[in-house]
Parts: structure tokens; sequence; C-alpha cells
């Protein structure tokens, strides 16, 4: 794919490929393949809005998939803030001065600053919902769904 940065399939495993919610095992992890997909979109002057294509890739086995979803997309919107907060000028100058220490710092200062609210005001801003899940579940959208489908699911095995 010419142009293309790379492909990602967001998930998280413990115990199998794609088991397990976005960000449930290592959050720290998923930011830090944010703050690199960040900082190579940057160098190629990329727009973060329209030249990222990704997709979440994980089995729905165990919870509601819709809620894994929104569970999901919370985590990389999350990460994917935190590591546009990345000093990248000082971060480049700890690693340029072989300072783990300080890099390791920068790293986690950004990781550790709580999102969670400009997420969701952004989220707001954009025409969503404040809180997705609470909202999901307050319109009883699986319920409506089981009504209109059935509780009945058959696998192939395909």
């Amino acid at each position: 794919m010419e142009g293309k940065l790379a492909g990602f399939h967001f998930n998280d495993s413990k115990y199998g490929d794609d088991d397990l919610t976005v960000g449930s095992i290592n959050p720290y992890q998923l930011f830090l393949i944010f703050k690199e997909l960040v900082e190579g979109m940057d160098a190629r002057g990329m727009n973060h809005a329209t030249d990222l294509g990704w997709m979440i890739d994980a089995s729905h086995n165990v919870k509601d998939p819709l809620e894994d979803l929104l569970q999901s997309v919370e985590a990389i919107m999350i990460a994917y803030a935190q590591s546009l907060l990345v000093d990248q000028q000082a971060l480049s100058e700890a690693q340029q001065a072989n300072d783990i220490v300080l890099a390791q710092e920068i790293l986690q200062d950004a990781y550790r600053t709580d999102v969670r609210a400009l997420v969701a005001e952004a989220r707001l801003l954009a025409g969503g919902a404040l809180s997705p899940l609470k909202l999901y579940r307050s319109l009883s959208v699986r319920g409506t769904l089981v009504k209109e489908r059935g509780a009945k699911t058959f696998s192939t095995g395909l």
C-alpha cells in the first residue's frame, strides 16, 4: 500500500489472538503504539483525521459486542489523546543525550495525564454522546435487538 504508514489491528490478548477488549490488559502499550503512529504521521506530514486507517480486531465471545466496541473506541481515543501530549522535542533531546530516565519520565507524564473529560467533550462537540456506554444501556439497545432478531444464534464454524 504505497503512501500508507502501516496497518494495525487493535485488540488486547492474554490467552490467544484477538480475545480481549482493546487496552484492557496493557493500556500503556496502546499509548506507546499511538505515540509511534503520531510521530510517524507527523514526520510524513500526514493528517491525523483522514490519513490513519485502523480497525478493531477483537473477539466478542464474553461481552455484548457493541459494549465491547464502545469500550475499545474509548480506550483508543484516550491513548490517542495522551499520545498527542508527548513533548516530542524534549523526548528527542533526551534520546539524543541517551537519558533513558528522562525519556521515560516524558512518556509517562503524557500517559498519566487523565484525558477522559477532554475526550468526552470532544465526542460531545462532534455530535456524539457524552457517555456512549451509559446511553447504550439506558436506551436498552441490546434488549431491542434481541426482540427484533431473537436470542438464538447460529455458528457455521467457518
